[in-house]
């Protein structure tokens, strides 16, 4: 156990012949005394304050763990983010570039079906045109045969007033 101040001030010491003044060594046992009772309580103090640093750094070591977990959960976090908007992406564009291709395909096929519609047309319209020159062609036999008939009575008829006449 460290001696005392109190225990270096209440030390006695025998007297002898030819020893040491007894004042001098009671000052000087004082004065140590004194001293040694500042430097421990400088320790003391040292030791407080070494403690309350101790407690300080252990704080901030354990704060900066926890700002490290933080980052590192908050990477996580955000990589993870980053993870499922570029699958989403790339499934939107998936999306996107099967949709567009339904409707190139649809287009294509209304197109066919156009280009269809636009083949039949054509035939029907070359069909009446057609029938439509068959028939004309009847009116016009029609047309011709009535006129060369009337031109025939005509003719019967000029050919019956000369004889009449």
């Amino acid at each position: 156990m460290p001696m005392q101040p109190l225990e270096i001030q209440k030390q006695r010491f025998a007297v002898r012949l030819r020893g040491y003044d007894p004042n001098e060594v009671e000052n000087f046992l004082t004065l140590v005394a004194e001293e040694l009772s500042q430097r421990l309580g400088d320790i003391e103090r040292l030791d407080r304050e070494n403690r309350l640093l101790r407690e300080r750094l252990e704080t901030a070591e354990s704060r900066e763990r926890d700002l490290q977990e933080t980052l590192l959960r908050g990477k996580k976090v955000s990589d993870e983010m980053i993870s499922t908007s570029q699958r989403e992406a790339q499934l939107l564009v998936k999306e996107a570039e099967m949709h567009g291709e339904k409707l190139v395909n649809q287009a294509m096929e209304r197109a066919q079906e156009i280009d269809n519609r636009i083949q039949e047309l054509r035939t029907r319209r070359r069909e009446l045109q057609l029938k439509l020159r068959g028939t004309l062609e009847l009116f016009g036999q029609i047309l011709q045969a009535d006129m060369e008939e009337e031109h025939s009575s005509a003719n019967i008829q000029t050919i019956g007033r000369r004889r009449s006449g």
